[in-house]
């Protein structure tokens, strides 16, 4: 048959017509005429008319495995399957190359989810050779290759798609056909869904490894944007069809972490183990300095060092209905009134007012100027050179709302917020998003710090994190011997000597620390950040990169990836506040994030790539997209914006590749 291949294919094909139909009685043995591999050849040649030839005459399917139906990765279809995708044809030859892929699925039976010898013996030399070749020179040579992934490495959407299109065709008549199958009727349901299970298994570890190719050489060739991008939307979007249940799988854990380690050494190397496919889990450690009333200003502290908190209390604008907080409930409220001190009197030289709304709100100039470089320097402004008397308090305008200004407050005061936060998760992701812009503009890293916790937090977000209500205790200035925790009292120190706070009615008496954890994809969210809202998450996460607390050194986020911190903590539900601290330096997978919403933004990241589909369609994604048609149209054919679907791909191919170079560049991957 090689000698024939030479010829013109249709002149080929006849000669091949006439030997099978003359020279062969009914029911013949192929297996040693067909021992030189004529339908790898054919699919080298790009002969769709040999191919249906050979499929119809020589090869009978019905008698064949058809997908899902054992391993063929030793079957003759599936090598002609990879020498099609291998072979390079030009734009006039690729109509006939994607009828070759859907003859070999269709009625060969080839499976291009299963892994094909890329090099076997008793095969004529082929053009497929050439690709094998080139990627032996490269490097990049592979004993074993699905046909789907070497799609995407030649970044051919169109192959990609036809493959999974056919494929899909062709598993569900495969799947009708053995549930009414005579023999397999007495089989339970349970036996079925086991089938289907295992057949989807291969088919999302087949798209997952393909989808890591397409989206790391989307990343590493600039040049091939578009092509290796729509190949990544094309296996984003068919994947969704492959599922024995009602939810779609998003990307695994371990295509995940293939791709991230693929990125950070820059090399496309072997994926992990298939063993490895396990939840990561991330614990979060946000170290925060903690402030007292000094001893020679009150005859009895706190000995819990919640003195700023008994003064929110007190505060007239402060209302206990609804909060949060169960210390407060129980200490400061109600029954327990006779536990206030009656701090009104000592702080009243201390005392101004902030006026947000037409509202003024009593607050305190020390503890709101250590906590807020901004209002300390409104209040130094303020004040200037003028004389007040003991009766007339500073007024400090704040172009807050109402409700944003009393968060903002509480927090300084006690922590923590106590209320308002809002009950829908997509709705209070929003709003936090809304305070850490707030804490940025106010110069408050430690409500930066507050916002990104509780997008972080698994489970009661809105709850109370302050030091009672999370079981934590403060470590007192000679007991601090963590570096990251020793230049955080360092600084408060300095800046109270430095003016930043206009009295000396509070200092910091040690540190205490938020913390939390979260899986990694767990159940396609972590935390409040869901696909639906990544993007925002994203946008503000950029944002704050360049925020100026992180150049002041106030902020710290440790973490440390699962199973780092002792023996059993990869499978603890939640460790107590107070029961572990990170060690960024000697624990093995930790690390310190100095910049504001970094750990933040690596989940949304990683949330983003998991489930991109969804935030394609998602309300910020168009709402983004309408923004920047908007401020393009009177440049751009308004034809392409509104109806051209390459426009719409092109923009998801962006936001992909921005994906990708925050992941690349992803702070967890950096030791401190």
């Amino acid at each position: 048959f090689s000698f024939f291949s030479g010829y013109q294919t249709l002149h080929s094909a006849d000669i091949v017509m006439h030997l099978l139909t003359a020279r062969f009685a009914p029911g013949p043995n192929y297996s040693l005429w067909f021992s030189g591999r004529p339908l790898i050849v054919a699919a080298s040649n790009n002969s769709v008319r040999m191919m249906r030839i050979l499929l119809e005459i020589g090869y009978d399917a019905s008698i064949r495995n058809l997908p899902g139906y054992g391993v063929m990765s030793d079957n003759e279809v599936n090598h002609a399957l990879l020498e099609a995708v291998y072979r390079e044809s030009d734009e006039s030859e690729k109509l006939d190359t994607y009828e070759i892929l859907r003859l070999l699925i269709s009625q060969g039976g080839a499976n291009p989810h299963l892994p094909v010898t890329a090099r076997i013996s008793g095969k004529p030399q082929t053009r497929g050779d050439r690709a094998f070749l080139s990627s032996y020179l490269k490097g990049q040579l592979v004993q074993d290759e699905i046909p789907l992934s070497a799609a995407a490495r030649a970044a051919d959407s169109e192959a990609v798609a036809c493959m999974l299109d056919t494929y899909s065709s062709a598993l569900g008549k495969c799947t009708t056909l053995r549930r009414n199958d005579p023999k397999l009727r007495s089989q339970p349901e349970s036996y079925f869904q086991l089938l289907e299970e295992r057949e989807y298994d291969a088919v999302h570890s087949s798209v997952d490894a393909a989808l890591v190719v397409s989206l790391f050489l989307l990343w590493q060739r600039s040049s091939s944007l578009s092509s290796y991008g729509r190949c990544a939307l094309v296996l984003y979007k068919r994947r969704l069809s492959f599922s024995s249940t009602a939810v779609p799988r998003n990307l695994s854990q371990r295509a995940m972490q293939w791709l991230e380690n693929c990125l950070s050494i820059r090399l496309l190397v072997s994926p992990p183990s298939a063993k490895n496919n396990s939840m990561e889990r991330y614990y979060f450690e946000a170290p925060f300095v903690q402030y007292r009333i000094p001893h020679d200003m009150v005859k009895k502290c706190d000995p819990y060092f919640m003195d700023w908190s008994y003064v929110l209390a007190e505060l007239p604008w402060m209302r206990m209905n609804g909060i949060y907080c169960r210390w407060m409930k129980n200490n400061v409220s109600g029954s327990s009134e006779k536990k206030r001190v009656g701090y009104s009197t000592i702080l009243a030289e201390d005392e101004f007012f902030l006026l947000a709304d037409g509202e003024k709100l009593l607050a305190h100039k020390s503890i709101v100027s250590a906590k807020s470089g901004k209002l300390a320097a409104q209040l130094r402004f303020t004040e200037g050179p003028r004389e007040y008397s003991s009766e007339e308090r500073l007024l400090v305008h704040v172009d807050l709302p109402l409700s944003v200004a009393k968060m903002l407050l509480c927090h300084c005061y006690h922590g923590s917020i106590v209320f308002g936060l809002m009950k829908s998760p997509k709705n209070q992701c929003h709003q936090l998003l809304h305070l850490a812009l707030v804490a940025e503009q106010y110069l408050c890293p430690s409500l930066l710090l507050e916002c990104e916790i509780r997008l972080l937090m698994q489970s009661s977000p809105s709850s109370c994190i302050c030091l009672q209500c999370s079981g934590g205790g403060v470590s007192l200035k000679e007991q601090v011997d963590c570096p990251i925790r020793l230049q955080c009292l360092e600084k408060a120190e300095r800046n109270l000597g430095n003016g930043g706070c206009t009295s000396v009615s509070c200092e910091p008496v040690g540190m205490c620390a938020y913390k939390t954890s979260t899986f990694v994809m767990s159940s396609s969210q972590s935390g409040l950040i869901s696909p639906e809202i990544a993007l925002d998450v994203l946008a503000v996460a950029q944002q704050l990169e360049q925020s100026s607390p992180c150049g002041q050194g106030f902020y710290s986020m440790k973490y440390c990836r699962s199973g780092s911190i002792g023996g059993l903590m990869s499978t603890m539900t939640m460790p107590s506040f107070c029961g572990w601290n990170i060690d960024a330096d000697k624990d093995i997978g930790a690390g310190c994030i100095s910049v504001p919403f970094g750990s933040v933004k690596m989940m949304a990241i990683w949330i983003m790539l998991s489930d991109f589909p969804a935030v394609i369609k998602s309300d910020s994604y168009l709402r983004q997209i309408k923004s920047d048609y908007e401020n393009e149209i009177n440049e751009v054919d308004s034809s392409f914006l509104l109806g051209a679907r390459a426009g719409n791909d092109e923009d998801a191919i962006l936001l992909l590749r921005t994906c990708l170079e925050e992941l690349a560049d992803s702070p967890f991957t950096k030791k401190r």
